[in-house]
């Protein structure tokens, strides 16, 4: 073979990839895609006949969806929620756009389909399950449509704040609230109070910040976390596990694991109480925890599109033979192969129920999967809890208000898991009025017990 004809053979070579790629330029049939940063890192933007989003992926049936779907439809529909089991909201996906594969003069950067394809900072491209389409996963410390946007790593709370996102924290005896800028964390000093009810553990003290009436954390020595509920350097596991309170988040199969409180674990897992949860080692994270005593610590994970779990890569810990019983790490031998290891027949069953303690018929929620449940504060002292109905309207109890309060000593809280304790997933409104049904009375309060609540607009919405 000459040089001519083998410098031929590689160009051909080279560009096959991005003859065969074209047909990426067509986008699914169905809906309508665009390229967004959204928090599940690569996710198309898929729109709405309404012009609403796509929320991928979501829950649907007990599994995890990436695309549009014709289940109960003949026509494509997509949830706008994650969890669409739970909240039962969906949109017509908008009809597909087919882009033209022709060049054009235009002050527009064309991008190289061979060149949109690549993964930075350690991303991998994935298949998106049942779609001939792919997505970079991004490794924890980056986010973006290909991984190019570096998050903030909060050393006080161990977690990866996305840029924009904004935090309090104590740190070096300083209360703070801090932003995350382009990759850095940028902090300034705030007034704060002290707490009303302290939410931290193992002895952590807590304070208030005065402008935004967020509860932050000092941890002791050796504890971490928002809530100074997690032991970094706790490196194995003693008994089964149920003490762990480690940062490892991977399983022996290297698979990542879920966010206990993820909107698509909604019905498989279901602690008796607030506090239970708290005991038990979860919340708004994704460490290896065994909360109903499994032989060892253990996670869930996402697998081909539906819900899974496997035990995690967490060593037991054995004692040392030296006279100081120091306690050292024990590595449980790995399968040769675990990433490629198929087990015939077996089907996922764990659906967590730990005992409930004092509620009745109840489930308790983690951070962020009941939006809808509302705390209401009356003044500096009285508390009473509603559910939304609409989306301005709370629905409570009227013996509540039999007082009349004032409406501007009256503040609603969504989303709020602990008494008092506002957090990232609550949200807070005043109150435009409460009405009362003509039956009611306060001399026999127990009868039509009901009021119905206008939250406040905010940005002219509620």
């Amino acid at each position: 073979m000459d040089q001519q004809t083998f410098m031929m053979a590689y160009l051909v070579l080279l560009f096959l990839p991005c003859v065969f790629s074209s047909r990426g330029r067509i986008l699914s049939a169905g809906y309508e895609s665009m390229t967004s940063q959204v928090p599940y890192s690569g996710i198309r933007k898929v729109l709405t006949t309404n012009n609403k989003e796509c929320k991928f992926p979501f829950r649907q049936g007990g599994r995890i969806h990436h695309h549009c779907l014709t289940i109960r439809s003949s026509k494509p529909w997509c949830s706008l929620t994650h969890n669409f089991d739970r909240d039962q909201q969906y949109g017509f996906c908008a009809p597909q756009k087919i882009i033209p594969d022709v060049s054009v003069h235009t002050s527009r950067k064309i991008t190289d389909p061979c060149q949109v394809t690549l993964c930075q900072n350690g991303g991998v491209r994935t298949r998106i399950p049942h779609t001939n389409n792919s997505e970079c996963s991004c490794p924890e410390s980056f986010t973006g449509t290909h991984c190019e946007h570096k998050k903030c790593y909060e050393i006080v709370h161990l977690h990866y704040y996305d840029t924009g996102e904004t935090w309090g924290r104590i740190h070096l005896r300083n209360v703070e609230q801090c932003t995350c800028v382009a990759g850095e964390i940028e902090c300034e000093r705030v007034r704060y109070t002290m707490c009303r009810s302290n939410p931290c553990q193992n002895d952590g003290t807590c304070r208030r910040i005065t402008a935004t009436r967020k509860e932050v954390c000092n941890c002791r020595w050796g504890y971490g976390g928002p809530h100074c509920s997690v032991e970094p350097e706790s490196e194995c596991y003693t008994g089964r596990g149920t003490d762990y309170r480690g940062v490892v988040d991977t399983t022996v199969s290297g698979a990542r694991c879920m966010a206990w409180n993820s909107d698509l674990l909604y019905d498989e897992l279901h602690v008796g109480t607030v506090d239970a949860s708290s005991r038990k080692g979860l919340g708004n994270h994704a460490y290896c925890r065994n909360p109903e005593k499994d032989k060892m610590p253990w996670c869930y994970t996402l697998n081909d599109g539906a819900i899974s779990w496997e035990y995690c890569d967490v060593p037991a810990c054995v004692m040392s033979v030296s006279f100081s019983r120091r306690i050292i790490p024990f590595n449980v031998p790995k399968p040769s192969n675990p990433g490629k290891k198929h087990v015939c027949g077996k089907r996922h069953k764990k659906r967590l129920s730990i005992a409930r303690v004092r509620i009745m018929g109840g489930n308790s929620a983690l951070p962020g999967t009941h939006p809808w449940m509302a705390a209401i504060y009356i003044g500096e002292s009285d508390f009473c809890a509603g559910t939304l109905v609409s989306s301005c309207w709370i629905v409570s109890a009227a013996h509540c208000f039999f007082r009349n309060p004032l409406k501007s000593q009256l503040r609603v809280v969504l989303g709020q898991q602990r008494f008092n304790v506002t957090g990232p997933n609550t949200r807070t409104f005043g109150v435009q009025e409460y009405i009362f049904p003509k039956q009611f009375s306060v001399f026999n309060p127990t009868l039509h017990d009901i009021v119905l609540i206008k939250l406040a607009k905010q940005d002219g919405r509620a």
